[in-house]
């Protein structure tokens, strides 16, 4: 059948096939489409959802495994940072950086007794010692740590086939000198930031002024290499690799959350005050809590990149998370 399409009673009709569908262009987005509440919206419908299933008990399960195993991890850690700065380097000036560090940026609570007694551990044992127990302890508890990290994202990305256990070992044991290695990059930054303030400032007599410049180029420097880090992870321990278009953003936008969630932490530790309900363990307590925190940040930008790249057209649905 045809039927005919009249322009005007003076023009020439012109047939077209029935089924013939018209060029017509898509309809324009309309202003409360662009507009501020719009965007906020569609922002909330994404982050609720991810929010949501961080309470799920799988979720809980995998994020209590990586704060337990951060906590065992995070003393030899650290002590192999200092032997390699003082032994291998011979740079004193990177044992006192990262102990200022430790002091002014990452330990949420009970700084310089932690650094004190990191003072005592390199002065007091032999370092071979202590270097082979680093070593020892950081192969047991980095599996603890980045396993249970590659199961919550391949849970997150719906991963169908994941790494067999040996190559997860094998990828855990890898990514611990590549941290290492982004930690002293850190560590070098605020010592050539600490310099340069002390020539500028230090000299000039307001030495007060110098330490908080030095505080402050740390945070900046230290930021980008966490979002780097945190854009690593995302990246390699999926056993698929996602999109970089995808994760970069959610990689940044947790990296800047994580370092907010930290100031809120400590001005919330004194509100909880664990010391009065845990006593002398309230510093274990209050690293585990926040080593928790950060694993369920780290879990949230996942879920949200995710969520993100389901939400586009043809994408499979979603399904349900478990419980």
């Amino acid at each position: 059948m045809h039927e005919k399409l009249f322009w005007n009673s003076d023009m020439p009709a012109t047939t077209l096939p029935a089924n013939h569908a018209p060029n017509v262009a898509p309809p324009l987005a309309t202003p409360g489409q662009l507009g501020f509440f719009y965007r906020i919206g569609l922002t909330a419908r994404r982050i609720f959802p991810a929010i949501a299933d961080l309470a799920s008990n799988e979720v809980y399960v995998l994020a209590s495994a990586i704060a337990f195993n951060a906590l065992l991890a995070l003393y030899p850690f650290l002590l192999l940072v200092l032997l390699t700065c003082r032994e291998v380097l011979h740079w004193n000036t990177g044992v006192e950086t990262t102990l200022f560090l430790l002091k002014t940026t990452y330990l949420p609570v009970a700084e310089d007794f932690i650094v004190r007694n990191l003072r005592v551990v390199l002065e007091e044992h032999t370092n071979r010692g202590v270097a082979v127990f680093s070593i020892v302890a950081l192969i047991f508890t980095s599996a603890g740590i980045f396993t249970p990290l590659e199961l919550a994202l391949n849970r997150a990305w719906r991963v169908k086939q994941p790494r067999s256990g040996w190559k997860s070992q094998l990828l855990a044991m890898g990514l611990v000198p590549v941290c290492g290695v982004c930690f002293l990059l850190i560590v070098a930054l605020t010592a050539g930031m600490q310099w340069l303030a002390t020539q500028l400032l230090g000299n000039a007599g307001v030495p007060r002024l110098a330490s908080f410049m030095t505080l402050v180029g740390a945070k900046v420097l230290s930021l980008p290499i966490t979002i780097g880090m945190l854009f690593g992870l995302y990246m390699i321990l999926p056993s698929e690799r996602p999109a970089a278009r995808r994760v970069l953003p959610m990689a940044v936008w947790v990296g800047l959350l994580w370092e907010a969630a930290h100031y809120v932490f400590v001005a919330c530790l004194p509100l909880i005050d664990f010391r009065k309900t845990y006593g002398p363990f309230y510093v274990t307590v209050s690293l585990v809590m926040w080593a928790f925190v950060s694993s369920l940040l780290l879990l949230l930008g996942a879920n949200l990149a995710a969520l993100d790249v389901a939400s586009r057209p043809g994408a499979p649905p979603s399904p349900p998370a478990a419980r």
